[in-house]
Order: structure tokens, then C-alpha cells, then sequence
């Protein structure tokens, strides 16, 4: 039996140009996604209570472009309140965040 060559190179490479061009999904809300029984699990949990530090980091990641920036506040402030980003807390708390810039992501 003959051994057929398939040329699968193309199937690797990324047109950026292409990603550009995709429209791009209006963002959905923190305050739509955050309910207020998680808002005050993730302000007792992650910031001890103090609601105001909460509500300034939603604000920053309100403002976030795409997942990139909004990991890179998040990484901050974590470090800065000394919190784990392992904790079961700030996991779900950053799982609901990346939903925001990628809801069809079946993984999480």
C-alpha cells in the first residue's frame, strides 16, 4: 500500500491578521456576573471585609481591555494583599473574571 503525503503545514499557521479582524464581543459587566451574595464572599474572603480596596480593584478591571491586562492587575493586587493565588477563593474569583473575556471557554 502506498504511503500518501499529506502537506498539514498549513493547518499551524496563525493568520493574525485574521484575529484582528474579528469583531470584537462587547465585554459583560463585572457587576453582571459578580452577584451580590459572591461579591461579599469574595470581599470577606480576599480582602477581610474591606469593601472599598474590593470595589476600587473591580473598577480597575472594569476598565481592563482583554484578559492580559486584567491578569496583570489581578497578579498585582494579589501580591499586594498577600493573598495566594491558589486559594479556593481567589481561583474562583480569577476563573470569573477570564468568563468575561472568554465565555465560550468550556474548561472553566
Amino acid at each position: 500500500m502506498p504511503v500518501r503525503a499529506i502537506d498539514d503545514s498549513d493547518n499551524f499557521i496563525i493568520r493574525r491578521a485574521a484575529i484582528a479582524q474579528a469583531p470584537m464581543m462587547p465585554l459583560q459587566s463585572l457587576a453582571v456576573l459578580i452577584s451580590p451574595q459572591l461579591r461579599q464572599q469574595f470581599s470577606k474572603k480576599l480582602f477581610s471585609g474591606d469593601a472599598t480596596r474590593f470595589d476600587k480593584l473591580l473598577a480597575q478591571l472594569e476598565t481592563a481591555p482583554n484578559w492580559r491586562a486584567a491578569y496583570r492587575l489581578l497578579e498585582h493586587c494579589f501580591y499586594r494583599q498577600q493573598i495566594s493565588p491558589y486559594a479556593i477563593e481567589a481561583t474562583r474569583f480569577s476563573d470569573l473574571i477570564y468568563k468575561r473575556y472568554y465565555p465560550n471557554d468550556v474548561y472553566v
